[in-house]
């Protein structure tokens, strides 16, 4: 193996700690190096500490650092053509036109990114969504059947969700319809359901019932044969069970007129006229804490 040449200095150059390092500037694969070039073992060390702290004075004093990748490292040695080492000054050259060279545009993909970024209000803000007539029937039965399989539904409240996503409402109502055809969509079925539920559940009174399915937009007239479900003597049980609940804890026989006031209010709120709540809440106080 031949002597290893002097590293550090380029022939011509001044050599020492102040000359100018052709291995520092080179930035191909490692294994090409030239003997005279290669790094020695004992030094690399002191050279990468010495890299960190350039980069790192660089980038405060706001000036972009030549230990860097991308087309930097894979620039050639100007003039270099015959195979032998180019000049410090020639690789400075270099590095300046590299580094001034804009960067390729990537547009595209950052528009595409940023997209995707975009809250979906915002999204959905931006433009309306074009669809054919055709296209718009599918979407509205496939959201349709999407608020079924979650829970039964009434027309209107189907039909609005419908409109919330910008659905035409003539074929809303055309695809509405069909459902209703088919028995898929049943305001009485619903109404029906609804009361049985929420009696069951809540312990509502005929009245709130009534205001709820006006809410989800069954017609008054479906709202009542569903109600008839639910007489007299039915409500005023469901009334005592409630005050019964309501009256379990000791505290509520301390003061009578403040309970009945809690339970009149309770039981108002859930729809029971003001008489029946009156005559419930104060009979079954007394039941409860009248003997004691």
């Amino acid at each position: 193996m031949p002597p290893r040449k002097k590293r550090g200095a380029v022939p011509g150059n001044s050599s020492g700690y102040g000359a100018e390092r052709v291995s520092d500037e080179f930035f191909g694969d490692p294994q090409e190096m030239p003997d005279w070039a290669r790094p020695d073992p004992d030094e690399q060390a002191v050279d990468d500490d010495s890299v960190a702290a350039g980069a790192a004075a660089d980038a405060s004093a706001g000036t972009p650092s030549t230990a860097t990748s991308g087309p930097l490292a894979s620039a050639q040695l100007a003039g270099a053509e015959d195979g032998s080492p180019a000049t410090v000054e020639e690789l400075r050259a270099s590095m300046e036109r590299i580094m001034q060279s804009p960067a390729p545009a990537r547009k595209a993909e950052k528009k595409k990114r940023s997209a995707k970024r975009l809250p979906k209000a915002q999204r959905e803000t931006e433009e309306p969504e074009e669809l054919s007539d055709d296209q718009w029937r599918e979407k509205a039965r496939a959201i349709l059947l999407r608020q079924l399989t979650a829970s039964d539904k009434s027309a209107k409240q189907l039909k609005d969700k419908l409109l919330d996503k910008e659905c035409p409402e003539a074929i809303a109502d055309e695809v509405i319809e069909r459902f209703i055809e088919v028995d898929l969509v049943d305001d009485q079925k619903f109404a029906d359901a609804w009361v049985r539920a929420r009696t069951r559940t809540r312990g509502l009174a005929r009245q709130a019932l009534k205001h709820e399915l006006r809410s989800k937009g069954v017609d008054d007239e479906i709202a009542q044969m569903a109600l008839e479900q639910v007489d007299d003597a039915d409500e005023e049980e469901r009334a005592r069970e409630l005050a019964r609940t309501k009256l379990r804890p000791a505290s509520m026989g301390v003061d009578r007129e403040k309970a009945l006031r809690r339970l009149v209010g309770m039981l108002g709120r859930k729809g029971y006229n003001g008489s029946m709540a009156f005559r419930v809440a104060r009979e079954e106080w007394d039941a409860r804490f009248g003997e004691h």
